[in-house]
């Protein structure tokens, strides 16, 4: 198990990769996907601020709510590479985003504000963590809209490589 300081580190790792990417990334690109019918770069941003964004929620508010709500963890906690590979069978099952993850258009000239409001989402997300115990991130449950019910620390650790799946599939667009 990746205790609260590795996951931060990851996290942050993974939305700074995305940004020093996209930086770097010819302009052109921003708008362009890399196949018919699969996302922009702009899109593929707006897809993990949206995807990000009810984490951070969850995170911010007092744990008895996700509890309420979710309950706690009835089951052995899945390491990083377990929940990887129930995400990739998920997708092989034809799993997709469900639509309040959908992107609209995202236009070359709201690229700088996007990566603001996703290096934003970072800060604020590797803020909140500190709010948990590790105790707390591995028994208070989270509903995943693909992988159903996880703990928190799965929650994080998804949040971690699905960020990195998308920095994958950003550099495919030629």
């Amino acid at each position: 198990m990746k205790s609260i300081p590795e996951i931060k580190d990851g996290l942050d790792h993974a939305f700074n990769e995305v940004i020093r990417y996209v930086e770097t990334q010819p302009d052109h690109l921003f708008e362009a996907s890399e196949a018919e019918g699969k996302w922009s770069t702009g899109q593929q941003l707006e897809h993990l601020i949206k995807s990000v964004s009810p984490v951070i929620l969850g995170l911010s508010g007092p744990a008895i709510l996700l509890i309420i709500k979710f309950g706690k963890v009835k089951r052995e906690e899945m390491s990083y590479n377990e929940l990887l590979e129930l995400y990739h069978q998920k997708l092989r099952e034809g799993g997709k985003s469900t639509a309040p993850y959908l992107p609209d258009p995202v236009p070359l000239s709201t690229k700088s504000e996007v990566l603001k409001t996703f290096d934003k989402k970072r800060k604020k997300l590797i803020k909140v963590i500190d709010r948990w115990t590790e105790k707390e991130i591995s028994t208070i449950a989270a509903k995943h809209p693909l992988l159903g019910v996880l703990s928190l620390r799965e929650v994080l650790y998804f949040t971690e490589f699905h960020t990195m799946h998308h920095l994958e599939s950003i550099k495919k667009i030629r």
